[in-house]
């Protein structure tokens, strides 16, 4: 499980998601907004009897706020005893990548070196490896 990968796409970007991380892929029908919440908390939504918060990645990169389409996917993540959904553009595959992470570059622009932790090499693309516990709380990992 270790060498396994989701592939998603995040404001038009292909991405990597640690397999392990992730509890499930679902769609999302729609959210209800949460009223003073963070701009990255999208809203909530139901997930077999219970309320997940659903977060908007592209939020994080863009800055700009992402337009929930009914059956957009969403990740599941399991983090600290909380399950969350990570709001993404489209899931892809899951796939093996064998090859050692590579550090992030300097030139990386902002928002994707604050939620990135590596980059992968796959099938002569470079991937850029999420980090889904800076999605949950974005402040923990400001404060490191």
């Amino acid at each position: 499980m270790k060498d396994l990968f989701l592939i998603a796409i995040i404001a038009g970007e292909t991405v990597a998601f640690p397999s392990e991380r992730i509890d499930s892929v679902v769609k999302v029908r729609e959210s209800v907004p949460v009223p003073s919440a963070a701009p990255f908390i999208s809203g909530l939504f139901a997930l077999r009897s219970r309320v997940l918060t659903l977060i908007d990645c592209q939020y994080f990169v863009t800055g700009e706020p992402a337009e929930l389409i009914p059956g957009q996917p969403a990740i599941v993540v399991n983090i600290g005893g909380c399950s969350y959904g990570l709001l993404v553009d489209d899931v892809l595959d899951v796939v093996p990548i064998r090859t050692a992470p590579l550090p992030l570059p300097s030139q990386l622009p902002a928002g994707w070196s604050e939620i990135g932790r590596s980059l992968l090499e796959h099938e002569s693309e470079t991937l850029l490896l999420i980090d889904p516990d800076y999605m949950v709380n974005p402040a923990m990992r400001r404060a490191a």
